[in-house]
């Protein structure tokens, strides 16, 4: 493909490429919001930039991922971690824009859309030195596919050839599955050049190949594809940093990487991040000067919009993450539509923004963010919004009028100050509208996460935040029948057939509105998913730090510009 019709094909997502209404990314986690230099600003520099030798330490709060393992995860503090240490073939810019990263320039891609051919930069290494080469990136892509490994965004690449099948193999056996991996769609045609071939053209794929399951493989590590992703301390890296040391549920230390071979090297000596599921506690250490950058919990804002010295550290922007209530349809209580209708109509979501969370948010009862869709945000309220004379209704219609013989359900948080108040106001308002009891749960973020992607919970506040700018991210994989992503267990004809038609769709327009269809049917079922707000990204940054806010995202973590950082920069010593 020339430059030209590289430009050409990112065209259709500038549109979407928004800094409005996100890796990851990923799953959402359930936090409370969701729950001196010379280099570029950008994150896409043409070529490599001298920077002065690495200095200062810069401190941030995070929380504890659920797996190292980029071919299996699907939550944001998981996504944002493998970015600091990890790379693939391209990297998304802060207009989510692909540029090239391990790749040596853009994909060549065939005349029918269905195959690619991405040439890597040459003398490629891992952080040990090992030389990393396109059969690197093959294992990767296969992991990802590997029914024992079970990627949880495997979903991504269902259009290369054979991977479904593959991942689909789970009961059968050794010998079965070797010939179904030896049929996945990738190959290396030699040490610099990786071949893809799709069974449909699709539009997204190019900014696919920026995204974590298709990060490389240090095969010098892992012999097969079945092997173990090692621990951060026993691994390689090919990002702008790499872990010395690492403590669980404590933090972890990231240093620079003299093998990374990105535009911009790291320009600080240390990245420190601790973790603390409370941002509460986390804005406080940040008074304190512990750490040099946190989010802002809801429950704060005011607070923090109304002192002196917080208040010009603020960052505040609206984030592609939608947040709402979570039910799981495998439950026997929650399978019935009429209890989940219940229960979203029970919710007096501007109530909840308003008094609970400072206005912090933009409610909302459309699953995607409306820049995305363009879709009213109030599209959805006769349906599923506040409306406590249908949610009655409806309970009765459910066979628990006013509340009688209403099951035991648990809804599962996040052990932190801000998830407990929107807890205690969801059990508040059940309770005044529809006469029924729940069970609050909290926990640490680790359990939190592998008791939803094990659907060990009934219901829990949860969301997602865009991976990529493109409505399929919002559906594709979340909502069918099956899917890797689908915790929930959603499952619905018409769903799946809207998807069906939109997967592989050309018509750029149309597949958009057949996204927007399948959004309709989620919503007004409740498949799922019942949107409580669009997620405002508020921040405290020292003034001493400089990458971060410069570089800012939507799809942000826990911090701005937390897929860049090796553009941060400290003159704090």
């Amino acid at each position: 493909m020339t430059r030209s019709k590289w430009h050409l094909l990112l065209s259709m997502f500038a549109i979407f490429a928004v800094l409005a209404f996100a890796a990851a990314c990923g799953d959402d986690d359930d936090d409370d919001d969701d729950d001196t230099t010379a280099s570029p600003t950008t994150g896409a520099a043409a070529s490599p930039t001298t920077v002065a030798k690495p200095s200062g330490t810069i401190t941030i709060r995070s929380i504890q991922f659920e797996s190292w393992d980029p071919h299996f995860s699907d939550f944001n503090q998981d996504i944002e971690h493998f970015f600091m240490v990890w790379r693939g073939l391209y990297h998304l810019d802060k207009d989510s824009k692909p540029q090239a990263a391990m790749a040596d320039g853009a994909p060549t891609v065939s005349a029918d859309g269905k195959t690619y051919t991405v040439k890597l930069k040459k003398d490629l290494k891992w952080s040990d030195g090992q030389p990393l080469d396109a059969n690197d990136f093959v294992l990767g892509i296969q992991r990802t596919c590997n029914p024992d490994n079970a990627g949880h965004y495997q979903y991504i690449l269902t259009e290369i050839v054979g991977c479904d099948a593959y991942y689909g193999a789970g009961k059968k056996t050794a010998e079965e599955k070797a010939a179904l991996l030896k049929a996945v769609g990738v190959r290396a045609v030699d040490a610099t050049t990786i071949e893809f071939k799709l069974t449909d053209p699709v539009p997204t794929f190019s900014i696919k190949l920026a995204l974590w399951p298709t990060f490389p493989v240090p095969k010098h590590k892992l012999a097969t594809v079945d092997a173990k992703w090692p621990a951060p301390m026993d691994n390689v890296y090919n990002g702008p940093f790499k872990p010395s040391a690492y403590t669980e549920k404590s933090g972890i230390t990231l240093v620079p990487n003299d093998q990374y071979t990105g535009a911009v090297k790291a320009q600080v000596e240390k990245i420190v991040i601790k973790y603390i599921d409370d941002a509460a506690v986390a804005l406080t250490a940040y008074r304190a000067g512990e750490i040099d950058a946190t989010l802002v919990p809801s429950t704060q804002l005011a607070a923090v919009k109304a002192d002196p010295t917080l208040s010009k550290e603020l960052i505040s922007y609206p984030a592609t993450r939608t947040t709402g209530i979570e039910p799981n349809l495998k439950d026997p209580t929650l399978a019935k539509l009429e209890v989940r209708l219940a229960l979203s109509q029970a919710t007096d979501r501007k109530t909840l923004n308003e008094k609970v969370l400072n206005s912090a948010n933009i409610v909302s009862t459309t699953w995607m963010p409306p820049a995305r869709s363009g879709t009213n945000p109030t599209a959805y309220d006769a349906a599923i919004g506040f409306d406590p004379v249908k949610a009655k209704a409806n309970l009765k219609k459910a066979g628990y009028d006013n509340g009688a013989g209403f099951p035991k359900v648990t809804v599962l948080q996040t052990d932190s100050a801000g998830n407990k108040a929107i807890g205690e106001f969801l059990q508040s308002e059940w309770k005044k509208h529809l006469n029924i009891d729940i069970t609050l749960e909290y926990t640490d973020s680790k359990t939190r996460s592998t008791r939803f992607n094990s659907g060990d919970f009934q219901i829990v506040l949860g969301g997602w935040g865009e991976d990529y700018p493109d409505p399929e991210n919002w559906i594709l994989g979340l909502y069918e029948t099956g899917g890797s992503i689908n915790k929930q267990s959603c499952s619905m004809k018409a769903i799946d057939d809207v998807i069906a038609k939109a997967k592989f769709n050309q018509k750029d327009e149309e597949r958009r509105q057949q996204y927007r269809d399948a959004e309709k049917l989620i919503v007004e079922n409740v498949c799922g998913m019942a949107p409580l707000w669009q997620v405002g990204f508020h921040a405290v940054v020292k003034p001493y730090i400089k990458g971060m806010i410069e570089n800012k995202k939507p799809d942000d973590k826990q911090v701005p510009g937390d897929t860049s950082v090796e553009l941060w920069t400290t003159t704090k010593k």
